[in-house]
């Protein structure tokens, strides 16, 4: 909104200039600090970068000169790079004797801006647009209505792209796709289109529960999925061509449903060329019941899957489980990781293990193959508490008698990607009082992020 004229040194540039300088500036400053800071800014805010324009102003610096020096330093400032969570009283705690404002982990009530900041970056990995600021500005965001309103407009916002993608890889660890390439003899079929069916079938899958409200209880088990030619023919599902995505009806026997048995999920939990339950077992406990075991005792021998097929991972387990201080958190962390042994490392369904050594001949579609077909697979076992399963499907549905602690392990999962802190032990009534809502919403995964935006760990630092 200022004028401009030919800039002295660079005939082929405009540049921006001032009659009044620093009340210009000072008005261009305020505006840009109060995106940068993601708040309203004093005057005693602005101070050091109106100085420092006005200090090159006096060493004949030119306006736009000038006034660019002062918008770096606003962009190298802590409140621009880091997110500094301002305290504050909400409206709801203004009422109650300052004593009580506390909860017992002493934390502090976020003010309005500060909470505009925590929700956009929640949900949409990025600064509060206007209406956010201004609900802020006016002190009404706390409000239980209007917060729960802003939710919905937001997780409706193509912003919320971000939530999914940058949520469901971290918890899933999707970003470890890359991590491991697939043995090109042991998995032919392995490639580039394969790989990138395999996250988006997650991410669109996420994205299925969240906008209908769907149950928690679908990433463990699920009647449906969003499959494409290409991953449909990987699970054997068949009547599905091209490479568009679309919601599809698994049948029974597909063995597939929930996110335990994506081919995404098996890729990042496996290496490229052996499977093994312990790291699958750990990432089970970790990622979806939210009981991750201890860290192994330093002096154990890891145990190495044998890739040419002389001996399987049950009978090497079964040997490394003899060891006393190893065979207590086996026992937890092996049933899950062995209910999956049906799957390959790039998730596809199996009966035998493909060995590179003992073994006998492989074929597919009439085709020999340069791998051989080892032992068959064995994936039955026992949970600590004694529940035999004889399969991933068998294991799935025990899962599910416990849906409460699958929705208190989303919980402390979403408060930890929201809040940027893990959540403690005096954080646990809270979580159980979120839990308890969400069940009577038939566990719905919108519910939940909304129970954990009304939450006083979410509201609060």
């Amino acid at each position: 909104d200022l004028p401009q004229r030919r800039d002295p040194d660079d005939r082929n540039r405009q540049e921006v200039v001032s009659q009044q300088p620093l009340v210009d500036a000072e008005r261009i400053l305020r505006n840009f600090m109060r995106r940068a800071f993601r708040r309203e800014v004093t005057d005693d805010d602005i101070k050091p970068f109106l100085t420092r324009v006005e200090t090159k102003l006096a060493e004949d610096y030119s306006f736009e000169q000038a006034l660019r020096v002062g918008l770096k330093a606003v962009l190298v400032s802590p409140h621009f790079l880091f997110l500094r969570e301002q305290a504050g009283v909400s409206p709801s705690d203004e009422r109650l004797p300052k004593s009580s404002r506390l909860r017992k982990s002493d934390s502090t009530p976020l003010d309005d801006f500060a909470l505009a900041s925590r929700l956009s970056y929640f949900l949409w990995s990025s600064m509060p647009d206007e209406e956010l600021v201004a609900l802020a500005r006016q002190r009404k965001l706390h409000q239980p209505e209007t917060l729960r309103k802003q939710v919905e407009r937001m997780l409706g916002d193509p912003k919320a792209a971000a939530f999914t993608e940058n949520f469901a890889g971290q918890w899933l660890g999707l970003r470890a796709i890359d991590d491991t390439t697939p043995d090109r003899m042991l998995y032919p079929e392995y490639d580039d289109i394969l790989k990138v069916s395999m996250i988006k079938e997650t991410l669109l899958f996420f994205n299925e529960v969240l906008k209908h409200d769907l149950s928690l209880t679908s990433f463990v088990a699920s009647d449906f999925s969003m499959l494409n030619g290409r991953l449909a023919k990987h699970y054997g599902i068949p009547g599905i061509e091209g490479l568009e995505f679309r919601k599809v009806s698994l049948p029974p026997e597909s063995h597939r449903g929930g996110v335990l048995t994506m081919a995404s999920v098996l890729k990042v939990s496996a290496n490229g060329t052996t499977t093994s339950p312990i790291l699958r077992g750990a990432w089970v406990l970790d990622r979806i019941l939210g009981t991750p075991p201890p860290k192994p005792n330093v002096d154990v021998e890891a145990v190495e899957p044998d890739i040419r097929g002389a001996t399987t991972i049950r009978e090497q387990l079964a040997k490394h489980r003899q060891n006393a201080a190893c065979a207590t958190c086996h026992v937890k962390i092996d049933p899950p990781g062995f209910a999956l042994e049906n799957f390959d490392v790039i998730g596809g369904w199996r009966e035998r293990y493909r060995s590179v050594g003992t073994g006998e001949p492989a074929f597919v579609n009439g085709r020999k193959m340069r791998y051989l077909n080892g032992p068959p697979v064995d994936a039955s076992d026992v949970l600590p508490d004694g529940r035999r399963f004889q399969n991933i499907d068998d294991y799935k549905q025990l899962l599910l008698d416990d849906k409460d602690q699958l929705a208190r392990s989303l919980a402390e999962k979403l408060l930890a990607y929201a809040t940027g802190a893990t959540p403690t032990t005096a954080d646990q009534p809270e979580i159980d009082l979120i839990v308890s809502r969400i069940r009577d919403n038939k566990y719905g995964l919108r519910s939940l992020v909304h129970e954990v935006v009304q939450s006083q760990i979410f509201q609060h630092k």
